[in-house]
């Protein structure tokens, strides 16, 4: 009976009715009705008795099919294979498959189509990256995320990385790996974000995409096969969707923007649900809030943390080519990007030698030949300034009105609106005979290679790559008369990724040019841009700061300019040299310093204090040994404070058990060094914990009677 209950349930979760009068105790009859189609399926699992059943079956077909269906009999073995029939047929599972191949493809059409012509093979270039925090060298990141798609349970995970360095690639690589590698991989649900003009909600444009994705199928029944864990539901650049309209930054404004969009993903996480988003690098994911939403949810699905490093160079470009550029006095490591490494490696020989004379020219030679070969592709008499002009206004237009794609009519609308001296000027080129109309020319100029289709919207528009992209907005900053404000922090970092391989002059020009946009950017994002522009970090905007998350490299800090009273949490830094002298009340936790050094005048005790860091010189213990210990000075009772913020007064239970250990540190009525001292005391006499998260403490239950009496309670 219970068997027979599950079979009419899942025939009808598709959309089939049950015909009682039709069936009988070895055979359950079903109809369908869409539009034209009218189908019956009459099933059976009595495969034993096979040749009787199959008899009475047919006598029920032969009814159903006077009444107008087409009729199918078959015979299951269990109600497993049933149901993988039904998702099968449904969701075309075989098509499916077929068009996640045409998708694949049509990406590396798209990436070799802005490459030099002698580019005529695609290969996704393995990236090095960490997994939750933890480096991975020994496996490519594309077997390890499809491994761990297959495992049991709900799960989460995320990919991070600078914009324009290979989320995008990456999501490709994994729909096409799980459909060719994997024979019994679930079908991959793959859907690309863009910003558009409107604030949307993330459920709303979700059921929307599924509906557009699986026509044929309710939207219901997909999410509760997502839950299922029969599709894996690939969201590549999440973040576009994050509209942040507050004028300062604010880790709370920014969470609470993303929190209804994670809500309704772990809503999805259950059962065997594997969901996969992309998202540059982001506040949002690294603040106190984002690991409270984790640890709220770490008992129901799991989460695993993706961040992709900058291309290692050597694996893009030959050898003989990565030794000609050695012996130029260009810096390689700011070649570190996706196009650029491309260009490079498919170049012909006689246009890399020159390169390799002049190799201040290598941004500016890669755009030239693509505007050049634009022109002769579609027989278009506007010459690369003209259409990097063009880029501009419309790169300008979208930072204004804070979008990223839009409708092919609208960006015609924008291109005569924004262009039309450029249009006027060009229309003088042709003769009378060829002439083309303003409608006509600005269409042909929205079909320009460094435009791309949106997956976001049928017929939507998009720069075709994040380099592309934050090249035009950069030089229309440069060549901006005013100070430039874009409408949102997330058009700043495109334009200056995009900028690290010019000269220092032309960087230290776009830095200065950003100065009233960089007063609307976080802390740790205003000192990454900073470092990697300039080659420094000093300017006097970072004290009473969090800098979460960052990483430095080959670089000196303060060494004019100082920083007071700020918190790193969770950086790295590699090859950088400290002026202590200009860092005061500087606290730095979950950090790392790889062959780093310092300098300090013998007269001055460093302010700086570490906790839970980590070194390969001695750099930490150095520094800490120089500290003057008072030991005449009274010790204030910061055990009091410590554990009535974990468990605050009032509270008869403990709500937390794991504490965010940053927000220990701000307050005033302790010095950070005072605070940082006693909570290594506490976990030496383990009354205090680490978590599983570095950047939590939790207490120890076993002691709980010591705990109290610190507190003064019974």
């Amino acid at each position: 009976m219970e068997v027979k209950k599950n079979i009419i349930s899942l025939f009808q979760k598709y959309g089939f009715e049950y015909n009682k009068t039709a069936s009988n105790e070895d055979f359950l009859a079903f109809t369908f009705k869409s539009g034209f189609f009218h189908n019956a399926e009459i099933v059976s699992l009595n495969i034993s008795d096979r040749e009787r059943v199959e008899k009475e079956m047919e006598k029920v077909a032969v009814d159903l099919d006077q009444l107008g269906f087409s009729t199918k009999k078959a015979f299951y073995k269990d109600l497993e294979e049933i149901e993988n029939t039904l998702f099968e047929g449904f969701f075309n599972v075989i098509e499916w498959k077929e068009k996640i191949v045409n998708e694949y493809q049509g990406h590396c059409e798209r990436t070799l189509s802005v490459l030099p012509s002698e580019a005529d093979t695609y290969s996704y270039i393995q990236v090095p990256y960490l997994k939750n925090n933890q480096r991975n060298n020994d496996e490519s990141i594309i077997k390890n995320i499809c491994d761990s798609l297959l495992i049991d349970g709900p799960q989460l995970t995320i990919i991070e990385a600078p914009a324009g360095f290979g989320k995008t690639c990456t999501s490709y690589e994994i729909i096409n790996s799980l459909v060719n590698d994997y024979d019994k991989a679930p079908i991959p649900f793959f859907t690309e974000f863009s910003r558009d003009r409107q604030a949307r909600v993330f459920g709303h444009i979700f059921v929307r995409e599924v509906d557009k994705s699986f026509s044929s199928v309710n939207s219901d029944v997909v999410i509760e096969e997502v839950k299922e864990g029969r599709i894996i539901v690939v969201l590549d650049g999440f973040d576009e969707l994050l509209h942040d309209n507050s004028s300062v930054p604010d880790e709370h404004n920014k969470f609470e923007n993303a929190e209804p969009m994670l809500e309704t993903i772990s809503e999805l996480l259950t059962k065997n649900a594997k969901i996969i988003l992309t998202s540059r690098r982001s506040a949002i994911f690294d603040g106190e809030m984002f690991n409270d939403w984790v640890n709220r949810y770490e008992d129901k699905f799991a989460i695993n943390r993706f961040k992709l490093d900058k291309p290692e160079i050597k694996d893009w470009i030959p050898p003989e080519r990565l030794e000609a550029l050695n012996n130029t006095e260009v810096d390689i490591t700011k070649l570190s990007n996706p196009v650029l490494l491309s260009f490079l490696r498919f170049v012909n020989d006689d246009c890399f030698a020159d390169l390799c004379n002049q190799p201040s020219l290598i941004v500016n030679q890669y755009f030239s030949a693509m505007l050049e070969r634009e022109m002769d592709r579609q027989e278009l008499r506007m010459n690369p300034k003209q259409q990097t002009e063009l880029l501009k206004l419309v790169a300008h237009d979208m930072c204004d009105n804070n979008y990223t794609a839009d409708s092919k009519e609208k960006m015609i609308s924008v291109i005569k609106e924004k262009a039309s001296h450029l249009l006027n000027e060009v229309r003088t080129l042709y003769s009378p005979k060829d002439k083309p109309t303003i409608d006509k020319l600005a269409t042909t100029l929205s079909n320009h290679a460094f435009f791309d289709r949106s997956h976001q919207g049928e017929n939507n528009i998009q720069f075709i790559n994040e380099f592309v992209f934050g090249n035009y907005i950069a030089e229309g900053i440069v060549s901006s008369s005013d100070d430039w404000i874009a409408s949102d922090e997330r058009f700043v970092e495109p334009a200056i990724l995009s900028y690290l391989a010019r000269d220092t002059e032309q960087r230290n020009i776009l830095w200065n040019k950003l100065a009233l946009m960089c007063d609307f950017l976080e802390p740790s994002s205003r000192m990454r841009f900073e470092a990697a522009l300039t080659d420094h970090v000093e300017e006097d905007k970072y004290s009473h700061s969090d800098i979460t998350s960052i990483v430095l490299k080959n670089l000196n800090i303060f060494q004019a300019g100082n920083i007071t009273a700020s918190i790193f949490n969770d950086c790295s830094f590699h090859d950088v040299n400290f002026n202590l002298c200009n860092l005061e009340d500087i606290t730095f936790l979950n950090c790392s310093f790889w062959n780093c050094t310092y300098q300090i005048t013998p007269s001055k005790t460093p302010d700086v204090n570490f906790y839970n860091c980590r070194d390969n010189n001695g750099f930490v213990d150095e520094i800490e040994d120089q500290e003057v210990v008072d030991e005449s000075k009274t010790q204030p009772n910061v055990a009091y404070y410590i554990f009535s913020k974990i468990w605050p007064i009032g509270s008869p239970s403990i709500d937390r058990l794991h504490y965010f250990t940053g927000n220990l540190f701000k307050t005033d009525e302790f010095s950070r060094k005072e605070i940082n001292k006693e909570i290594k005391r506490l976990k030496r006499e383990e009354l205090l914990l680490g978590a599983n998260d570095v950047n939590f403490i939790t207490i120890n239950k076993t002691k709980i009677v010591e705990i109290k009496t610190i507190l003064g309670r019974n």
